[in-house]
C-alpha cells in the first residue's frame, strides 16, 4: 500500500497566515499509522518554510513540488513546472503519477486541456491546483485528475474558499485506488470527507 498527500495553494502569508488548524489534525489522523509515502506540492506556496518543513517530516520518501504562477514572489522560483513519479504495480503495468500548477492551462482547471496534458505526458494520474477549487475527475480516455483545492482555502476566482487536501492510497498487488477529498467547510464549521474509489487495468484508471 501506498499513501500520498495531494496539497497546495497555500498563498502564505499574501492571501492566507497559515495553514488551519482542522486541516493540521487531519493531516495529523492520517499519519498515525504511517508517514505519507510521497507528498505532492502543487505550487503557489509563496513563502511557508516551517510548513514544508513540516510536510518534510510526515514524507517518508520526497515531497515533489512545482511552481506555481505566485511562487514568482516568493521563495519557490526554482521548482519544475511538471513533476512524476513513476509506481510498479504487481499487474505488470507501471501507473505514473503526474504533477503540476496549472497556470498554463487557459480556461484555469479546463479537465479537456488537463486530461490531453496527462495523456502527451504518459501521466495516469494528474494532479493540479490553481483553480483553488477541489476536484476529482475521472476523463473518458481513463486518466484520473485530481486539484486538492486551496490548503487554506484562499482566494481565487472559483475557489469554495473551504481549506481542503487530497489523501491517495495505491494498493500494488490489485491496482485499486481510493481517494479521500477532505474539506473544512468553514459555514458550518465541520470537516468533511468523500470517498471515490477506482482500479489501474489495462494503463487506464477506471471506476471501481
Amino acid at each position: 500500500m501506498m499513501k500520498i498527500l495531494a496539497i497546495g495553494d497555500s498563498h502564505i502569508p499574501r492571501r492566507a497566515k497559515n495553514i488551519p488548524v482542522q486541516i493540521c489534525d487531519v493531516l495529523e489522523k492520517n499519519i498515525l499509522n504511517g508517514k505519507f509515502d510521497f507528498t505532492f506540492f502543487i505550487g503557489d506556496v509563496v513563502k511557508a518554510p516551517r510548513f514544508m518543513s513540516y510536510l518534510k517530516k510526515i514524507t517518508q520518501s520526497e515531497v515533489l513540488v512545482v511552481i506555481g504562477n505566485m511562487d514568482y514572489y516568493g521563495g519557490n522560483q526554482n521548482a519544475p513546472i511538471y513533476q512524476h513519479v513513476d509506481i510498479s504495480i504487481e499487474t505488470k503495468e507501471n501507473l505514473t503519477v503526474g504533477l503540476t500548477h496549472g497556470h498554463q492551462i487557459n480556461p484555469r482547471g479546463d479537465h479537456a486541456q488537463l486530461g490531453t496534458l496527462a495523456i502527451d505526458n504518459n501521466y495516469n494520474i494528474f494532479i493540479s491546483g490553481h483553480t483553488h477549487k477541489e476536484e476529482v475527475v475521472l476523463t473518458n480516455n481513463g486518466v484520473l485528475l485530481l486539484n486538492p483545492g486551496s490548503v487554506t482555502g484562499a482566494w481565487s476566482f472559483v475557489a469554495s474558499r473551504n481549506p481542503s487536501i487530497i489523501v491517495l492510497i495505491l494498493y500494488e498487488k490489485t491496482g485499486e485506488i481510493d481517494v479521500f477529498l477532505h474539506q473544512y467547510e468553514i459555514r458550518s464549521s465541520k470537516l468533511r470527507e468523500k470517498k471515490f474509489s477506482f482500479i489501474f487495468k489495462n494503463k487506464t484508471v477506471q471506476e471501481y
